[in-house]
């Protein structure tokens, strides 16, 4: 059995209407409320102007295994999640887009911690402070579009 902890992911950028259902299935498939007290995620209430924010107790190895699949969607996250003793430490994920997630050490409360190797790799206080604000940025909005309609007229060809 894994080892389960609190996590929460914050979740943004723009999805094609028609890819919603998918990211709809995954959070139900892992089970995401939309507070601590495990309100079910309602399909119909986006946040306006925010990230969609998830959360649970019980998250298996401290992972949202299928909504972090939203990198195919092209989706950005952000996720925290709680460590288990004499397995994983806590740690912040964060995910732009492209590339891979990259994870930062932190606290129980989320608080980026900086190893004195990871010190000595950045090499200065303004290196420091630029990885920390790296590191507390959270994603756009949630944002759904309609696919771009065809303009038939661009699509005739040209007879000369």
């Amino acid at each position: 059995m894994a080892d389960r902890v609190s996590a929460h992911i914050m979740i943004g950028g723009v999805l094609p209407r028609s890819q919603y259902p998918v990211l709809v299935q995954a959070i139900g498939s892992d089970n995401a409320a939309v507070d601590w007290d495990g309100t079910p995620f309602d399909p119909a209430c986006l946040p306006v102007n925010d990230p969609l924010t998830l959360m649970d107790h019980e998250v298996a190895n401290g992972c949202f295994e299928t909504i972090e699949l939203c990198r195919r969607l092209g989706l950005q996250y952000v996720r925290w999640s709680g460590g288990y003793a004499g397995s994983f430490p806590s740690a912040r994920v964060i995910y732009r887009g492209h590339g891979e997630p990259r994870r930062y050490l932190t606290t129980e409360d989320d608080q980026q911690l900086f190893s004195i190797e990871s010190i000595r790799e950045l090499g200065s206080i303004v290196a420091i402070e630029n990885d920390y604000q790296l590191a507390r940025q959270n994603p756009p909005p949630l944002v759904l579009i309609d696919e771009e309609p065809i303009d038939e007229a661009m699509m005739e060809p040209v007879h000369g």
